[in-house]
């Protein structure tokens, strides 16, 4: 009897540890230009941005189907479990897909768990679990929630148009940001995308993360930090240098996918710890 861990494409866990835990990856849908592209987390993206950018329409994002968890739920053995750690409900319908898809699965032991975030805040859930797997722990559920619930999650980005268009914010503030030219800070708070703080620069938006970081250390053990970029390499080991200031643990970089990237925009980088 195996013990098998199903995510999607929205954790940006590099490819090695995929393969290296074996992980199972459910991927989002793109549609950009009336081409439909599978959120693929074992290729880059930077190719996929850069024509992103040159395309007038809006590209848009869909769930994991029904079927598509049917087909990963089905590379398992009756009496099996599964723990399936998914995007924040409040963002995505893939919890729903995979609830539907449960359902047709009476004979394995399948946990649908809402990761109530995205991005890595998703990943290091992920990878709790497996490695409470490979330790052979019996509280594994216990210790993925713990990584939830003391998990933070910072998104930097360039500009609000997006999160606008794709209507994970309000149009008055993306219109109040972009006027006022700052860098928005957003946080995912109880599974919700929110306004968090604002910069005046990049650099200074950095800059806040950290701080929040170095506060953070100095309050409780951190265990892991890690960073995701949109097309933003450079900016990504800027802020590892001024994160290795703070902590002396490793960070993790990553690419973001399109699946949470195109909401975030070109030079976004995401911020996560616990």
């Amino acid at each position: 009897m195996a013990t098998i861990v199903v995510t999607d494409s929205s954790c940006h866990i590099p490819a090695c540890l995929v393969e290296e835990f074996d992980i199972r990856v459910v991927p989002f849908y793109i549609n950009m230009a009336g081409e439909e592209f599978l959120d693929n987390l074992s290729e880059s993206y930077q190719e996929f941005y850069q024509r992103q950018r040159k395309i007038a329409e809006f590209p848009t994002t869909s769930q994991p189907s029904v079927g598509d968890f049917v087909k990963v739920f089905n590379r398992s053995a009756p009496g099996d479990n599964i723990i399936t750690i998914l995007m924040s409900s409040a963002l995505s319908g893939a919890l729903q897909s995979a609830n539907m898809a449960r359902e047709l699965f009476k004979d394995r032991n399948i946990e649908v768990l809402d990761s109530l975030s995205s991005s890595l805040g998703l990943g290091f859930q992920v990878l709790k679990a497996c490695e409470s797997i490979r330790s052979k722990r019996e509280n594994i559920l216990e210790e993925v929630a713990s990584v939830r619930d003391r998990l933070k999650l910072f998104f930097l980005v360039d500009s609000l148009d997006n999160l606008v268009k794709s209507g994970r914010l309000p149009k008055a503030v993306g219109m109040l940001g972009n006027l006022l030219n700052i860098k928005a800070i957003l946080t995912v708070s109880n599974g919700c995308l929110q306004l968090y703080d604002k910069a005046r620069s990049k650099r200074k938006g950095m800059r806040k993360m950290v701080s929040e970081l170095e506060m953070a250390t100095k309050k409780a053990i951190v265990e892991r930090v890690g960073i995701a970029h949109v097309d933003a390499a450079v900016d990504a080991e800027y802020l590892k240098e001024m994160i290795e200031e703070v902590f002396p643990g490793g960070v993790l970089i990553t690419e973001a996918g399109p699946a949470v990237g195109l909401h975030i925009g070109s030079g976004g980088l995401a911020l996560v710890y616990y």
